[in-house]
């Protein structure tokens, strides 16, 4: 088919590609991405995977213990209500108190027997054989039963929470929170109350009704719910709530429910932030809308699932390390090697024949080092041997030229040229041309100075003198257009400076400012201490400069490309380097008005330089 041949194509392409792209690749970077592909990723990646599927197991497991423990509170509950419900039901099925509820008493002595008689024990009964059970009490609009323990006339005004509940309810039995105002303040009860008239046949034969209203209301310790909901194993609060969302009972150390029974369950008073909360629906007819909500901390539902996330990035670690070091070790006996025989063939194009001396080892790498030795060996000897006389021949010629040279150099030399100079003088002298002849002394002092150089510091009056020859030359050049003066402070005569730290200012004035002026010019030359510090003052009235010029100029002092200024540029890096940065240098110039320089040095010279 085409499209296979396109793709057989294609892959054949990318391949080339992708081949020629490691190819680019040094040995390092290859077993590096080795590395990352075939370790690094992979082991991240499962890790995460199976860290993903441990904490789903885990969060499921503790949902899982969750509903196993609600389960059982449920079942606790319930107990609690079916015992309320069985003695409701004796009661319920009491033919005889039944028939002693409808009959009409004369008095309280008739009614007084019958309650000693029967009706009394009826009601202790209850109390005392089923531990739930706070008090039971039978309401009844028969107006001959009298208030008493157990026994209450039916007034609806006082029963109307709980009296429409029952009355309309078709099976006639309804559990309800109920709470009295006691002596001790308010307390509560969860109340099972039932229509007795329900159970319509009760004697076989009359099958009569019953004459009277009759409910009985059986009220159940709330302590009896705290009890059956005090599950240790929990790591969080339980609460019972009604339909209502009040809060019958709670496992909670929260003091907010024991201030009064029957608190409204709220969230913000209730479930501290980041809490897990969980709800389970009471599986009883009677309590339909109760609920058990479970509030757990944070460290509970998660912390094992903290400690299973830390153990498996432990072992991630640990593997990523040893696997890394395993690794890390064959690499290294890979590259290292590689790159000492790459740094010794460079060394072998630069002519340095050196032996490569490392652990050769007797895989592939160490047979090309063995081989590179061989080689380096050969060729070393094959140049002394035949590129030796070569050399030889080279190394004549060129000292045969630099031979030349040298007396070439030797036929001109400094004292022809102030035997020269001297001639010349003593013929300006014999001609009465003294001016001339002082004008040539000046510059043979000059030019001496400058080729028999010898020590870089000179004193401060050595320097002036220079300066003073150099003026004189000048003012022969120029005529009365340069005047000078110099002032030197006698303290400040012996100073030590640099060679040529004040003439080439000196020139730079006469050149630069005096030589453009179109009318006479002066400089001036200052030298005196200043504290720790030699002053250096050179100042002329020449043409000077604008602002920008001298811009230009501060910031290119350091510039050895620009080529303006060189006199003045040179002095100043070579005092920054004498002094360690330790010199001022100033340059204060208007256009047409004239140029100052001024330098303050220190006046010990550092250590490193020689002393006169």
């Amino acid at each position: 088919m085409w499209w296979n041949k396109v793709l057989k194509k294609f892959f054949k392409f990318s391949k080339e590609r992708l081949l020629d792209k490691l190819d680019n690749l040094s040995v390092r970077k290859k077993l590096l991405l080795v590395y990352i592909l075939c370790v690094l990723i992979p082991t991240i990646v499962s890790h995460f995977i199976f860290t993903i599927f441990i904490v789903k197991n885990l969060q499921q497991q503790k949902i899982n213990q969750i509903k196993s423990a609600f389960n059982i509170l449920n079942t606790n509950v319930k107990r609690v209500i079916d015992e309320a419900i069985l003695y409701s039901n004796t009661l319920y099925t009491d033919d005889l108190l039944n028939d002693m509820l409808d009959i009409d008493y004369h008095g309280m002595d008739d009614f007084y027997s019958n309650y000693v008689q029967y009706l009394r024990n009826r009601i202790y009964q209850g109390r005392n054989v089923y531990s739930n059970i706070a008090r039971v009490t039978i309401y009844t609009n028969n107006s001959t039963i009298l208030n008493s323990d157990g026994y209450r006339k039916l007034n609806i005004q006082e029963v109307k929470e709980w009296y429409d509940k029952v009355i309309n309810n078709p099976q006639g039995i309804v559990v309800i929170p109920t709470s009295d105002s006691g002596v001790n303040g308010e307390e509560g009860y969860v109340s099972l109350l039932r229509n007795l008239n329900q159970y319509e046949q009760r004697s076989t034969s009359t099958g009569n009704n019953s004459k009277y209203t009759k409910i009985a209301k059986i009220d159940i310790y709330l302590s009896s719910f705290f009890n059956s909901i005090n599950f240790e194993v929990f790591g969080g609060e339980i609460y019972l709530l009604d339909s209502s969302n009040r809060i019958i009972a709670a496992h909670t150390y929260n003091n907010l429910i024991f201030t009064k029974p029957f608190v409204k369950f709220e969230t913000s008073k209730f479930v501290p932030k980041g809490s897990y909360v969980f709800v389970n629906n009471l599986d009883i007819t009677l309590l339909s809308g109760w609920k058990l909500v479970g509030v757990f901390s944070r460290s509970y539902m998660m912390g094992e699932i903290y400690r299973a996330i830390e153990f498996i990035l432990l072992i991630s670690l640990l593997s990523l390390i040893f696997a890394t070091f395993l690794i890390r070790v064959i690499t290294t006996s890979l590259s290292n090697r590689l790159e000492l025989l790459e740094r010794h063939i460079r060394k072998v194009k630069k002519q340095r024949f050196e032996i490569l001396t490392c652990r050769e080892g007797n895989d592939e790498i160490g047979s090309l080092i063995r081989e590179f030795n061989n080689m380096t060996v050969r060729l070393k000897e094959l140049i002394e041997k035949e590129m030796l006389s070569e050399i030889q021949k080279k190394t004549l010629e060129v000292e045969k030229k630099q031979a030349e040279i040298n007396a070439l150099q030797s036929q001109i030399n400094p004292h022809f040229l102030f035997n020269t100079l001297d001639s010349i003088r003593m013929r300006s002298v014999l001609k009465n041309e003294l001016e001339t002849a002082e004008i040539i002394k000046y510059l043979t002092r000059t030019l001496r100075r400058l080729i028999y150089w010898g020590n870089d510091i000179t004193t401060v009056q050595e320097e002036i003198n220079f300066v003073e020859d150099f003026l004189k030359i000048q003012q022969y050049r120029f005529g009365e257009k340069l005047t000078y003066e110099i002032f030197v402070e006698e303290d400040a005569k012996n100073c030590l400076i640099p060679k040529m730290t004040i003439q080439p200012l000196v020139e730079n004035a006469c050149i630069h400012g005096i030589e453009e002026k179109e009318d006479s010019g002066r400089v001036t030359v200052r030298v005196k201490k200043e504290g720790v510090k030699l002053m250096i003052e050179v100042s002329d009235n020449g043409i000077g400069m604008d602002e920008k010029k001298l811009e230009e100029l501060y910031a290119n002092l350091n510039n050895p490309l620009y080529d303006k200024s060189i006199g003045l540029k040179n002095v100043y890096r070579r005092l920054m380097l004498y002094y360690n940065d330790n010199a001022e240098f100033y340059i204060e110039s208007s256009f047409q008005k004239g140029t100052k320089v001024i330098i303050k040095l220190p006046l010990e010279l550092p250590v490193f330089v020689h002393k006169i």
